[in-house]
């Protein structure tokens, strides 16, 4: 599926439909840090005080831009490795446009990766899904496994 991603410098000043459509969307909100990232397993949210050097990484995922402010992504934190999920919303993909929020979570991956890296937690992705038990319309995606092994909690 392809895809478009603007880029380039913001306006010094958004216009009103632009104000009115991300105040609808409620574009400069994000989900709780909680409800977002785990530990070992979807039954243990993590706390932005526990994240330790994986903090910046996972905020950086937090404030990932994706469509219509869905915010599909769910990490667990298990060892030396960051699993992603993508939470999804029922009736969003569509044929015509396909599964958005598969570009979400592409973008929110590599927002992780990046930060990862700068943060000296150099790693890369792999198709290992652990089987944990996740929640309803919630699929695992990908694996972040850091190169040293060590625990990143």
């Amino acid at each position: 599926m392809p895809a478009v991603s603007p880029i380039g410098y913001a306006a010094e000043k958004r216009s009103v439909r632009e104000s009115l459509m991300r105040r609808n969307m409620r574009s400069d909100e994000r989900a709780p840090f909680e409800s977002l990232f785990f530990r070992g397993g979807f039954d243990h949210p993590l706390a932005e005080g526990e994240a330790g050097g994986l903090l910046r990484p996972l905020q950086m995922v937090r404030w990932s831009p994706s469509a219509t402010n869905k915010q599909p992504w769910r990490l667990v934190v298990d060892g030396s490795k960051v699993h992603f999920y993508e939470h999804r919303t029922r009736g969003y993909a569509r044929e015509s446009t396909g599964d958005i929020q598969k570009v979400d979570m592409g973008i929110a991956a590599c927002h992780f990766q990046i930060a990862a890296q700068e943060a000296g937690l150099p790693g890369g992705f792999l198709k290992e899904d652990p089987g944990l038990r996740a929640p309803e319309d919630t699929d695992y995606v990908t694996t972040y496994a850091t190169s040293a092994g060590t625990p990143l909690l």
